[in-house]
């Protein structure tokens, strides 16, 4: 039996068993809650926090723990998972690098970088690790909760899964009660934050001249005074092309309908989620007549979940989680991301997008005009280039058994599960060829040639398809017991798991395993005190035999003051709660290096990396000081100063190495030497109150600092010639490093020949020119060159995290927003959008105002040195394309209305609520762009959307 039967099954079982599910249950039930309309939790003692393979009370919890739930979640209107994280979870850092749609990239970082390897925090869905990224399709609406974990008494017992934090995704479960049906529907309106500028062709030309006047060429060097007037004249011969807004639509449309059935029995308990996405993609495509596909980008979504529990008799139980998505997407053959980088390199002086009809020679109409730098133009690829489609399945099975042992002992279970999760990606890719033809340079004429040896060709048929799955065997014993004062938690389990991919190319990765053990113990007195044990022991075939476990132990205590008599009597204390742990977590994240304790060696004799036996796991050590305060019934806070050390951090060898020894230095084997710190803190602040019957009001704010440092990293260090010696060691992980620019003229450019003359610098990389920028000789020698680079600003990781949030509720109305921000974070702005001279001319605001001896000599503002036809002295690494990165963004802002129960009980409902929210509203930056996102950091690339969304939601 095929995959593709397989997956039809699984699909077709999970609908008819929460169908018969439903009928069974009907009988036995009670009415069904209602929803909260809160959009943050107030915390309660017993309320159970999910750890990932356990669960505790709030009260007991020794560590630190963030937690959101899905309906805060599902405030945001995005099609990603983690899209929906930013500004959410204290201790979280998310950044939002490529936001293509349905398929963004956002890096999640927990308290920082303490490694230089792999950093990601492990997933954990119902209790089942998720090695990988194909999660992004659940939606909030079947999430109960989302945590991070993120001290060494929260991560230790995952071993070396934990050392990065550990993100934890519950889903929802049936409850005892009568059937509660939801059912929503999104229309989402999207367009991009930041949409870039292109000069008209006139000031296009004038520019281009500008670079040319510069570089020595002469006043029209590029266009002549007449091609400039005829720009302005707007005559078809003098074209004047945006061609972003020909191939870019500025607002695109995403529509989401769903389902879901929850309820249940004491027998059988069910929950049931249908959702259902299309996403149109930000493309043009034209209707071109006798083309026999349609080249439309688009996505179809399709996710279905059906999470039964069920009670066998009085000492058995079971459960069954089956969750699947399907995911279709068209895109042209050369992909979106492609698409939209070829964009930059149109310039608007180019005519086009095809031939006008050639009354002599009829097949040289309606051809692809491109230039002589462009081989593959942005409407050849999305109109004639064939066509991509993809069909991505994605399954997460699990089942279980729970034992209740209490006729052994009062307390204590047994359960084992089987979880099974696959990625199958079918890819069928159509291509055809199209002819390209050139304009001649004389603008006076429509004269096109043909470019290159092209032809028009029918569509060609491929494909291709990979396979991936993980597989978890995992047994649990669990015990819980309360002697008077005295309690007792304890869990311990074993874990296997093996993950691999297949392609039907014949290549497929190696398998990866997986081993593991843990324990952990928390003993309560009089829920007052708590301490806490929890030690992993694991291993993988990532590292030889001899050194492949790891045992990563922990110990955290708890001490809940506001319970003692001595505070008992102070009524404004509700909660005060002091927290400390200490433990080791471990990491075998090595990005895509494999048994590095073994030399590589090729089936035709290449010898490449050295292995070496002796390495093992990194060892992260992680202390964790916390404070949590609630008082006046409805102010909490609280506070966690944290410290993260790995001393045994996998690095190179070959800072030891002198580079004239004759063997390539990447060869010699790594080494577990390294040394790292990091350490911040995080303070939550919030208040919730209800003034009235009809009035409530809840406000939160948090901030994040995280600072690291590596200690160790076997770098060489320069000579003494250099400003500084070291680049990596003492220095914050990915710090950034340029030359510095000398401001002290006022303008920090070259504004005369005598000034150039004056200065008598000299360059490394290219000669100075007047109007360019005046670099700073740290090391007085005359020379500006690698030997002066010094940092500037941070790293690409923020060192500060915040957000404050708010909103009311009065009667049927409730309004909610959500500020988010980062500081103490750089990025190196370069290539489109930075430089001038990249493709044929790409022009920013920031160009507008560059240097030229009339702007400086009348005083006006100058925005940007010299412009250059080529490569100059400007375009490299420097404080002034070293940007500061940090950003407020008003995140996230819901408007919703509930009806009145009268209202709506005349269709049958016990709810219905309408929401008005927006994703992205508006961004304050400190870039010096106004049309580069400071999250992405690049104009080439897609920038977060601002999402407008109209949903409706009816409860039965």
């Amino acid at each position: 039996m095929n995959k593709k039967k397989i997956i039809i099954r699984i699909f077709i079982c999970a609908c008819i068993s929460t169908f018969c599910v439903v009928l069974f249950a009907q009988e036995k039930t009670l009415p069904g809650a209602v929803q909260s309309l809160e959009n943050e939790k107030e915390d309660a003692s017993d309320e159970q926090i999910s750890l990932g393979f356990f669960s505790q009370p709030s009260m007991a919890i020794t560590g630190a723990v963030a937690t959101v739930s899905g309906s805060v979640l599902d405030k945001s209107p995005v099609s990603d998972l983690s899209q929906t994280f930013a500004g959410r979870l204290a201790g979280l850092t998310t950044i939002e690098t490529n936001s293509e749609l349905t398929n963004s990239t956002v890096a999640k970082i927990i308290r920082g970088y303490s490694t230089i390897n792999g950093v990601d925090p492990l997933v954990v869905i119902d209790g089942v690790i998720c090695p990988n990224i194909y999660y992004e399709y659940l939606s909030p609406k079947e999430i109960e909760s989302v945590s991070i974990l993120k001290d060494a008494s929260t991560t230790a017992i995952y071993g070396i899964k934990g050392a990065n934090g550990v993100i934890v995704i519950t889903t929802k479960r049936g409850k005892v009660g009568a059937p509660v049906v939801d059912v929503f529907y999104d229309q989402s309106f999207q367009q991009m934050t930041k949409r870039p500028q292109f000069p008209g062709s006139a000031k296009y030309a004038e520019l281009r001249n500008q670079a040319g006047v510069n570089d020595g060429l002469g006043s029209f060097s590029q266009f002549s005074q007449d091609d400039i007037n005829g720009f302005r004249s707007g005559s078809a011969l003098y074209p004047d092309n945006d061609w972003y807004n020909r191939f870019v639509h500025s607002i695109v449309l995403m529509e989401r309908a769903g389902l879901n059935v929850s309820g249940g029995s004491e027998r059988v308990r069910y929950f049931s989620n249908i959702n259902y996405l299309h996403q149109a993609m930000p493309f043009k495509t034209e209707n071109e007549s006798g083309r026999k596909y349609d080249p439309t980008p688009d996505v179809h979504e399709l996710s279905i979940r059906s999470n039964l529990d069920l009670q066998i008799n009085k000492y058995l139980s079971g459960f069954l989680l089956l969750n699947g998505n399907v995911k279709t997407e068209r895109t042209a053959q050369y992909g979106n991301s492609s698409i939209y980088t070829g964009i930059f390199n149109l310039p608007p002086v180019m005519y086009g997008p095809v031939t006008p009809p050639n009354e002599e020679n009829p097949d040289a109409g309606n051809q692809v005009v491109t230039h002589d730098a462009e081989d593959n133009p942005v409407y050849g690829l999305l109109n004639r280039s064939g066509y991509a489609r993809a069909i991505r399945t994605n399954i997460i099975a699990q089942t279980g058994l729970v034992l209740d042992l209490k006729f052994l002992t009062e307390g204590l279970t047994l359960s084992a599960r089987l979880a099974y999760q696959t990625n199958s990606l079918n890819n069928t890719v159509t291509g055809q060829n199209f002819e390209r033809y050139v304009r001649s340079n004389n603008l006076s004429e429509l004269i096109f040639t043909k470019k290159g040896t092209n032809e028009n060709t029918p569509l060609v048929y491929g494909k291709s398809s990979q396979f991936y799955y993980n597989l978890n065997y995992q047994a649990n014993m669990n015990y819980s017991r309360r002697f008077g004062r005295h309690s007792v938690d304890a869990m311990a389990y074993i874990l296997y798991l093996q993950q691999e991919r297949e392609s039907v190319t014949g290549t497929s990765m190696l398998p990866y395993k997986h081993e593991s053990i843990g324990m952990t113990v928390l003993y309560g007195y009089n829920d007052t005190y708590f301490l806490k044990g929890d030690v992993g022991y694991s291993g993988s075939e990532q590292f030889h035999p001899d050194h492949r476990y790891v045992t990563t132990p922990a110990i955290s205590a708890a001490w809940a003051l506001s319970k003692e008599t001595f505070l008992s009597d102070v009524d404004q204390l509700d909660l005060l709660k002091l927290r400390v742990s200490y433990g080791i977590s471990a990491n075998d994240q090595l990005g895509n290096d494999r048994f590095l304790y073994s030399d590589y060696i090729t089936s035709n004799g290449f010898e490449g990396l050295r292995g070496n036996p002796e390495l093992s796991a990194e060892k992260l050590k992680k202390q964790n000081y916390g404070i949590d305060l609630n008082i006046f019934r409805g102010i909490s806070l609280s506070f966690d100063y944290w410290l993260q050390r790995c001393d045994n951090m996998l690095v190179n060898s070959s800072g030891f190495i002198p580079s004239f020894q004759g063997i390539p230095l990447s060869y010699y084997p790594k080494l577990n030497n390294g040394k790292m710190k990091n350490r911040g803190f995080e303070l939550t602040v919030g208040y919730q109150k209800q003034l009235s019957k009809d009035l409530s009001v809840l406000a939160g704010t948090s901030l994040n600092i995280n600072r690291n440092k590596v200690l160790l990293i076997n770098e060489s260090p320069y000579d003494e010639s250099y400003a500084y010696r070291y680049r990596i060691e003492n220095y914050n992980l990915g710090q950034k490093w340029g030359y510095l620019i000398d401001y002290s003229n006022g303008n920090g450019m070259f504004n005369s020949e005598q000034e150039l003359t004056a200065r008598n610098l000299s360059y490394s990389f290219g000669t100075p020119r007047v109007g360019d920028f005046i670099y700073r000789d740290l090391t007085n020698d005359g020379t500006v060159d690698e030997r002066d680079m010094a940092p500037i600003g941070y790293s690409n990781l923020p060192q500060q995290d915040y957000r404050f949030s708010g909103g009311i509720i009065f009667k049927g109305f409730d309004l909610s927003f959500l500020f988010h921000g980062t500081g103490r974070v750089s990025t190196v702005v370069s290539g489109v959008g930075a430089y001038e001279n990249v493709f044929q001319g790409v022009f920013n605001d920031i160009h507008q105002n560059a240097w030229t001896p009339e702007r400086y000599a009348n005083g006006e503002k100058i925005t940007y040195p010299a412009l250059s036809l080529t490569q100059s002295t400007n375009h490299v690494e420097n404080d002034f394309f070293i940007m500061n990165r940090s950003y407020l963004r008003l995140r996230n802002l819901e408007l919703a209305y509930t009806l009145p129960a009268s209202v709506s009980g005349k269709i049958g409902a016990g709810r219905i609520r309408m929401a008005l929210n927006a994703q992205n509203v508006f961004t304050i930056d400190r870039m010096r762009t106004k049309y580069i996102d400071p999250e992405v950091s690049a104009m080439n690339t897609f920038q977060p959307y601002r999402v407008y969304n109209i949903g409706i939601n009816l409860t039965f």
